[in-house]
């Protein structure tokens, strides 16, 4: 199991290339070590998730005896706390002060956003935030954008329930509007209603739920975090179950809140890029590693992060400039399935999953591949 951790200062430095020393013969010569700078939420709203994308980041470069691409390997983690401005200055300390080849973690959208402003010339590979404005040319992205995470429950809810009588529901910031902005492209029918709740600050959607129509079919949502805990607590207690079908994002039913909805998540279906449960080699050995080390299934945001490590070993083992191999690897093998980054966009085209949580298992139950373009 992996220790609870105490307070975090500063910054956390681990190194996990064999061996400290430099001989005097080889100061001159480059340095051969990889240096991956992780902005990571340690505190903070987002502590939960960054306690996984921490995690599974270590877990990569052990199960890889510390290296990428064939070169040792050290990991600098730097604590954002949610916050844009911290993230901006991590960077900022990453890439002067500590000679980072590339920058990864990133869970916010919003320090996302402040530290691809930083980086510059530095290669950016975001693990998870899906705010639709990111990219660059130096930028990488093996998690999600919001409007694709919307586009895909969109087109399976269209197909699976129907175009007509679909309620929006979503917490007031750019990943959930920009999320039900992407349902309502792919479900291709204006929706009957779009009921928004203010951001951090909704402890009682009794009076939302009441603004559903009494003719709506059914209901998407959008939540996260403890959002999604106060979301699916609601839902089913009011009895919300019994009047409407629900289908909702992958941060609702995902591994790191399951535990505190509790059994109020039974039979929530949803849309998501990854399972536990999915039956493929490469998945199984990553949850058998990710059990061992934590005692339970492993999260999108675990998965995320496993999969960001994988594409700078895979850059890495290209050689030459970084940035141009990120963008070289095409085909990535992943516990999700197999995905590629677009050519132009370096967001992942990939598979999607419709999920029923079913005995403490989101259970795959139809996958949704990407359109052809």
């Amino acid at each position: 199991m992996i220790p609870m951790r105490g307070p975090v200062l500063g910054l956390v430095v681990v190194l996990v290339a064999a061996g400290c020393g430099v001989s005097p013969a080889l100061e001159t010569e480059p340095d051969p070590t990889l240096r991956v700078g992780a902005i990571i939420s340690q505190t903070g709203v987002y502590a939960t998730l960054g306690d996984d994308m921490e995690a599974a980041m270590h877990l990569y470069l052990e199960e890889h005896g510390g290296k990428l691409g064939g070169r040792p390997a050290e990991l600098i983690v730097a604590d954002d706390a949610g916050n844009p401005e911290k993230g901006q200055q991590q960077a900022r300390w990453l890439i002067a002060r500590e000679r980072a080849n590339v920058i990864t973690g990133l869970i916010s959208s919003p320090v996302a956003v402040s530290v691809v402003k930083e980086a510059a010339g530095t290669p950016v590979v975001i693990a998870n935030a899906g705010a639709d404005e990111l990219g660059g040319p130096g930028v990488f992205r093996v998690s999600f954008t919001n409007h694709e995470h919307g586009y895909a429950a969109g087109r399976y809810a269209a197909q699976r329930y129907g175009k007509a009588g679909v309620v929006l529901m979503a917490s007031d910031y750019s990943g959930g509007t920009q999320t039900l902005d992407g349902f309502t492209q792919g479900y291709g029918v204006k929706p009957l209603k779009r009921i928004l709740t203010p951001y951090g600050k909704s402890e009682d959607l009794e009076p939302y739920l009441r603004r559903i129509p009494p003719d709506a079919k059914l209901l998407y949502a959008f939540y996260a975090g403890g959002e999604a805990v106060t979301f699916a607590k609601a839902f089913k207690q009011l009895g919300y179950d019994t009047k409407i079908n629900l289908l909702t994002c992958q941060n609702l039913t995902d591994e790191d809140v399951l535990e505190a909805i509790g059994t109020d998540a039974e039979g929530i279906t949803s849309v998501g890029l990854y399972s536990p449960a999915l039956t493929t080699p490469e998945n199984a050995a990553f949850v058998a590693r990710w059990k061992a080390k934590t005692g339970r299934n492993p999260s999108a945001v675990a998965l995320q992060s496993w999969d960001a490590m994988r594409l700078i070993d895979r850059a890495a083992g290209l050689g030459g400039d970084l940035s141009t191999a990120l963008g070289r690897v095409g085909d990535l093998a992943s516990p999700r399935g197999t995905f590629r980054l677009d050519a132009t966009t370096h967001n992942p085209v990939q598979n999607w999953y419709a999920r029923q949580y079913q005995n403490g298992v989101n259970r795959v139950i139809a996958t949704i591949p990407p359109e052809r373009k």
